[in-house]
């Protein structure tokens, strides 16, 4: 068949041709406020598409011209009705820009080659079982009750770079348990109102967050749940920088336009989501308001309107990133003071821009990126990341009950160098580290830190934050609101592998100051008195003076009190320092034994004795510690 049915519109007919020839049908009005999909403004006939057009050149679409490949290209289009692929199998391309659909979109179970939304606004999209031989790109779209991905097979790369994504009627936004990505999952500067479920889902390539701003709703516990989820290279949760942006190949139509916002607000979500009997279009079937972050009549004022990507005003998208090294502090010729980090980029424009850029680099110190940000819980437990897990330039505003969980992750390098520490808890219990890079500042200093089990080959602090020692002690008696053994144990262990036995015996000294602080009355007196003394035995030199104060003190006694000779006519010569001296080193005989001390002399020479051997044992074994190595 190659005729278009004589029923389908203009606008139907010169989209079948299109398809055939795999050609862009472009019913854009190429004017950037009229084309936003996201604004309340009304969309005609010229630019209309039913969605069962599109599902029938999908699943049984007309044979190609010949010297072609045929795909559906659209551009533009006011899609009317529900986009109902479930279970098909499709066999052509599919890229939609600059798309509105009145209704959710549904691919469950679908297979498919490349299928691409860009710039897009869905009421919702419901992909679970999707099976992909390519890429699922959903860039720069507004989805206002939620994505849906549970158990989705993505044959190359997932990529939701600048997605806006509101809850479901469950509050979840992005729900993608048991999916799996063959290559990368790219969500940079990725906004949702409600839950990031990514549990036990496999992603073969790197996990990109930068620059994500993560909303949990009222009543979650977490904002982000990944737990058990794995990741074959690395997981960013770090700030996003415009320089990390392609140079964007734009139409040339978008130039001169001025910039527009894409909210979740504005739209209906369209009958797939609202009562049918209803006379209201914001109704839903439980009787809230269908419009993500607008409340009913009844409820607390909306939550601020969000934009997706859009450029600076006034701005050419390639103006927008002339030059990586441009100081964005000094802006445009203009003098624009909007912040490049927090400007986003232009919608259902380039498709090149699509994609993340600037991987493996670091962030330059005081940059003006655009922080990853999460309001409620992060919950990571049990994850297996094969090259890093990098949390710089991050933020998380944790609630009262909410924690950043980290238990049990295992991976070869951890960075953590956040700017401000967590308000909340941070669970690193039975954690398996190589690499710690961390700096004193990103960690909580209110005893909100579990390091039980928490195991670490070596610490590798950035070269321009340096975490002394003493850092690493404060950091321990800050981080844990009760006294545990292991964290000082295992930091001791970490210092000791790097050659810092030192470092690692000032560790240990803390962990037995700590230790005292737990124990009862006559413990923490017994223990005082070991420190004072001998510190615990890692202070050697302490016991070298305290031998010292006892050979002078006997020395001042036995100056003036001499003891009687044992035999009076067969007896050494006295000297009072040599027998103190004999007296606190008791295997050294300095010559002084014919003497038999009597009364209080008696009494101290025998308290000399015990002290000293006490003390020398004591500076012997320090002696010992300071010489061996290994």
């Amino acid at each position: 068949m190659s005729e278009a049915p004589t029923d389908w519109s203009p606008v139907e007919q010169r989209l079948w041709e299109a398809f055939r020839r795999g050609a862009v049908c472009d019913l854009s009005a190429h004017d950037r406020a009229a084309d936003d999909p996201g604004s309340p403004a009304e969309w005609g006939p010229e630019r209309t598409v039913r969605a069962k057009v599109l599902a029938l050149l999908l699943l049984s679409g007309p044979a190609a011209v010949p010297g072609t490949v045929r795909g559906l290209k659209l551009t533009g289009a006011l899609i009317t009705g529900r986009l109902d692929l479930a279970g098909g199998r499709i066999e052509d391309f599919i890229e939609l820009r600059g798309c509105r659909f009145d209704t959710g979109v549904l691919l469950s179970e679908a297979q498919g080659g490349t299928i691409r939304f860009d710039g897009c606004w869905l009421p919702r999209l419901d992909a679970s079982r999707l099976i992909t031989a390519g890429d699922l790109v959903l860039a720069r779209c507004a989805v206002a009750s939620g994505v849906r991905l549970t158990d989705a097979q993505i044959g190359t790369d997932l990529i939701v770079n600048h997605l806006v994504v509101g809850g479901d009627h469950n509050d979840r936004a992005f729900s993608a348990d048991g999916l799996t990505v063959h290559q990368d999952f790219e969500a940079d500067r990725l906004v949702t109102y409600g839950d990031l479920s990514l549990r036990t889902a496999r992603v073969n390539g790197r996990l990109s967050l930068r620059g994500a701003q993560l909303h949990g709703r009222p009543g979650q516990q977490n904002c982000l749940n990944a737990a058990r989820i794995s990741v074959g290279s690395t997981c960013y949760l770090t700030g996003w920088l415009p320089a990390q942006v392609a140079r964007p190949r734009v139409n040339t139509f978008w130039q001169a336009q001025p910039p527009v916002s894409y909210s979740l607000q504005n739209r209906d979500p369209g009958p797939y989501y609202r009562d049918p009997q209803s006379s209201d279009p914001g109704a839903r079937l439980d009787g809230e308001s269908a419009f993500v972050g607008v409340p009913a009549a009844t409820e607390a004022p909306a939550a601020p309107d969000v934009p997706t990507p859009r450029l600076p005003d006034g701005a050419a998208p390639e103006a927008a990133h002339e030059d990586p090294a441009t100081d964005p502090a000094e802006g445009s010729a203009e003098g624009s003071a909007e912040d490049p980090a927090e400007t986003p980029l232009a919608l259902g424009s380039d498709p090149g821009s699509m994609y993340g850029q600037g991987f493996g680099e670091v962030e330059p110190v005081g940059s003006r990126s655009l922080p990853f940000r999460a309001f409620g819980g992060v919950r990571l437990d049990d994850a297996r990341f094969e090259s890093a897990c990098l949390i710089s330039n991050a933020e998380f505003h944790l609630g009262h009950g909410q924690e950043l969980s980290l238990r049990r992750i295992q991976t070869p390098e951890l960075r953590f160098t956040c700017p401000t520490p967590p308000t909340g808890t941070v669970a690193l219990s039975r954690a398996r580290i190589g690499n710690l890079v961390d700096t004193p500042g990103a960690w909580p200093h209110n005893g909100t830190v579990r390091l039980t089990g928490f195991a670490y080959e070596s610490l590798r602090p950035p070269e321009d934050s340096p975490f002394t020692v003493e850092q690493r002690i404060a950091w321990l008696d800050r981080a844990l609101d009760t006294y545990h053994p292991e964290p000082y144990e295992q930091l001791a262990a970490a210092l000791r592998r790097d050659g810092l036995d030192e470092d690692a015996r000032e560790v240990q000294y803390a962990k037995q100051r700590r230790r005292r602080q737990a124990l009862p009355l006559p413990g923490r007196l017994w223990c005082s008195f070991q420190d004072i003394t001998v510190g615990y035995g890692y202070r050697p030199g302490r016991a070298a003076l305290w031998l010292v104060a006892a050979w002078a003190l006997g020395t001042l006694w036995f100056a003036g009190h001499q003891p009687a000779p044992v035999k009076v006519d067969e007896h050494p010569h006295w000297n009072a320092a040599l027998y103190s001296a004999g007296l606190v080193l008791p295997i050294v005989n300095l010559g002084q034994d014919g003497w038999a001390p009597a009364g209080f002399s008696q009494w101290l020479s025998a308290a000399l004795v015990l002290t000293g051997w006490a003390l020398a044992t004591t500076a012997v074994t320090g002696a010992t510690r300071v010489l061996q190595r290994g």
